[in-house]
């Protein structure tokens, strides 16, 4: 074999190609990197906007300090979630769980050391990623129980007062935006669906070429392809949960690390279905689970969640 012959040139073509397919991989090794950074850049960011939310609820304005002591125990008022003063009776019995009223509305609320929430020591808990873990576990924990009882608006982890007066004058402030919300979720829940690219899930009908060259530019062009492919299914999930769904939305994608598995995720969407729709729901990810199977797609149903994609960003937000 030699320069000019055609078997020569096909495998120099080959080779080639072979080579700029490496350097997308690099390429695209390199894009997840970055992402990896920026994602974390952005949970930084994220920490220091729940600290100066916590912050700024608990510099309590001074003529406010006058006229409502502090308590001798130094205790601050932890808001989990706002109800309708008709769901109070319906949380009683939760443990730890008290509400605090103002109009047709309420806070369900929990008593924390204050000092755990000020500005030196949050920050420290907030580096710590067992006190995290914790900390959002008990949370969730508290909005489920609250959530099976009575539609709740959950608001973000380490919301803090100092005094129920400051509670009571968000919860008179933002009434007619809490009042419109209670209304959208009312019996309307949070469901999650994933969308993951399984590799070893492909099915392809078409048959492998007898040689390494040949097989290796069939997968070449079968990888360039997969990738419109993949994008086409995921907006046709998505189009077709956000029509048997209330609304839906797209939320950042998890590292495979945060999500627990090492295959990549495609699609990460947030949609508040009906109650009574739940199963038809249901039916609608298993039709898609089929339908895109061939492609690798592994769809996953998590829920119900408090619907915190379906908060607005003034009272509540997504932890």
């Amino acid at each position: 074999m030699k320069a000019g012959d055609e078997s020569f040139d096909k495998l120099r073509a080959a080779l080639d190609q072979m080579a700029a397919d490496d350097a997308r991989e690099l390429l695209h090794e390199a894009r997840a990197e970055a992402r990896v950074r920026v994602r974390s850049m952005l949970g930084d960011a994220l920490a220091h906007s729940m600290l100066e939310h916590a912050h700024e609820q608990l510099r309590a304005p001074q003529h406010t300090a006058e006229r409502e002591p502090r308590p001798a125990a130094e205790q601050a008022t932890y808001v989990y979630g706002v109800i309708g003063v008709d769901g109070c009776q319906a949380i009683q019995g939760i443990e730890g769980i008290t509400v605090v009223r103002e109009g047709d509305l309420a806070a369900a609320v929990g008593r924390v050391p204050l000092e755990d929430f000020d500005e030196h020591n949050l920050r420290a808990h907030l580096a710590d990623m067992d006190w995290v873990e914790r900390t959002a576990r008990a949370h969730e924990h508290v909005l489920e129980e609250i959530r099976s009882r009575t539609p709740v608006i959950p608001m973000r982890m380490c919301t803090v007062y100092r005094t129920e007066t400051g509670l009571r004058e968000m919860l008179s402030r933002e009434a007619d935006a809490l009042r419109e919300t209670l209304s959208r979720l009312h019996d309307r829940t949070e469901w999650g669906v994933k969308v993951l690219l399984d590799p070893s899930q492909r099915r392809d009908d078409r048959s492998s070429p007898g040689a390494y060259i040949k097989r290796r530019r069939e997968q070449l062009d079968q990888d360039q392809d997969l990738t419109a492919r993949v994008q086409e299914a995921t907006s046709q999930i998505h189009e077709s949960l956000c029509a048997a769904a209330s609304e839906g939305v797209l939320v950042p994608l998890q590292r495979p690390e945060a999500s627990g598995r090492r295959i990549e995720m495609v699609l990460n969407g947030a949609y508040l279905v009906e109650d009574a729709a739940q199963d038809r729901f249901r039916e609608q990810v298993g039709a898609l689970q089929s339908q895109f199977a061939a492609l690798g797609l592994v769809l996953e149903l998590t829920g119900p969640w408090p619907a915190y994609n379906f908060v607005g960003g003034t009272i509540g937000a997504t932890l």
